[in-house]
């Protein structure tokens, strides 16, 4: 008799968990796109002091549009695995900050980019719902109703930095070799794939059986400096502009290059004025071919880029369908 009493019990407390398990193995894949925002963290632009690592030299005025779609699988009650797809915009300009050096500098940039990534998704706290058909009279578990999870992971970014030039074209950066990248002597040219780390922080709800809401904070760390086209030292305006005609460019294509390289205001006049500056005669006669700033800071090449999204995300759970008929 007591044998079956305990082996009641022990049903009473063990179905209801064993029925959530079957449950959630119903509805472990997720489809997920969300939109949201991007922040460039790297050496052009940032905020009015002198440029400090992390978030602390943020850049409100640098923040563009960022989207993605995803895939999300369930391992368990509080594991996930995930596949990203992004989009998103970078942008950075000396003339966001205030700091003398970095302002002066006028160097600017833009690029979209397209990161792969795939990541772990552990939740701290899941949404505790009713249950499962709201029957009346019925009470279910209650909780904070909201899941908070951590992820990080590994990814593939693409990018391809341009800069503003004097007749006001985007002009990509990297087959220009603005540092010197690529001729004698000098390092190769940049690479446009780059490793990333992505980590952050999401709050989820969900709306129904079948559709969720997110809010999500990422950190990407990436393992490259050159996303903003900028990390070494100043080749030199003069250096650049004699090797690119060393090379067969044309007079004005080679003057156009050297300013990319260095727009800083000791070009002469403001940035306003330089903007005018079309023609190799006109840059000589406004001294583009100095070079008292050859080997001298033009960005940090000990601190990678980085970057910070804020995403909303919208998920769908795809439902397992349970078979209804024999197999034969």
């Amino acid at each position: 008799m007591r044998k079956q009493i305990l082996i009641t019990l022990i049903a009473i407390v063990l179905l209801p968990n064993l029925a959530d398990a079957q449950r959630w193995k119903r509805f472990r894949r997720q489809i997920i796109g969300g939109v949201g925002v991007t922040n460039f963290l790297g050496d052009l632009g940032g905020g009015s002091g002198i440029g400090r690592d992390f978030i602390w030299d943020l850049d409100f005025q640098a923040t563009r549009p960022s989207m993605m779609i995803g895939y999300r699988y369930q391992f368990n009650s509080y594991l996930f695995g995930r596949a990203n797809l992004q989009w998103g915009i970078l942008k950075s300009d000396d003339n966001f900050t205030t700091e003398s050096f970095r302002s002066k500098r006028n160097l600017r940039f833009r690029t979209g980019y397209f990161e792969l990534d795939a990541m772990v998704e552990f939740y701290l706290i899941q949404n505790a719902r009713g249950n499962l058909y709201r029957l009346r009279g019925v009470r279910g578990r209650r909780g904070l109703k909201m899941d908070i999870y951590i992820y990080g992971g590994v990814g593939l970014m693409y990018f391809n930095p341009k800069g503003l030039d004097q007749s006001g074209q985007w002009v990509k950066l990297q087959p220009l070799g603005t540092e010197g990248q690529g001729l004698p002597g000098e390092p190769d040219k940049y690479n446009r794939l780059a490793f990333t780390i992505p980590y952050g922080i999401g709050i989820g709800k969900s709306i129904d059986r079948y559709w969720g809401i997110n809010i999500e904070f990422t950190m990407r760390q990436t393992f490259t400096d050159y996303i903003d086209d900028v990390s070494g030292d100043y080749y030199g305006r003069q250096n650049l502009y004699n090797a690119r005609l060393a090379e067969g460019v044309g007079r004005n294509e080679a003057a156009r290059i050297a300013v990319l390289s260095d727009p800083s205001f000791s070009l002469g006049g403001n940035s306003s004025q330089q903007d005018k500056l079309q023609s190799a005669d006109a840059l000589e006669s406004a001294g583009y071919d100095r070079n008292d700033l050859v080997g001298q800071q033009r960005g940090d090449p000990s601190d990678n880029d980085a970057l910070m999204t804020g995403m909303v995300t919208i998920s769908r759970k795809i439902v397992k369908r349970r078979r209804s008929r024999p197999k034969f």
